[in-house]
């Protein structure tokens, strides 16, 4: 699933939201990966500041198995 990092200024770090929240109706809150939540007036639509390391984790995981070729 593709995803936005948008920054929450509950804790200025960079989360990563699923991208059906980013391109759907309105919200009041928004949740991200790693089940933070940010209300609507408190999330920043820039990646700006440092990643969540529990997001990048959960997202890291998702990615396909594939063997590198040289």
């Amino acid at each position: 699933m593709p995803y936005v990092w948008w920054q929450s200024e509950y804790d200025l770090q960079c989360h990563a939201f699923s991208l059906d929240q980013a391109n759907g109706s309105p919200r009041s809150f928004y949740e991200a990966v790693c089940d933070h939540s940010v209300p609507d007036e408190r999330v920043s639509r820039a990646q700006a500041g440092s990643l969540c390391v529990d997001c990048l984790i959960k997202v890291g995981t998702e990615l396909p198995d594939v063997r590198w070729r040289a």
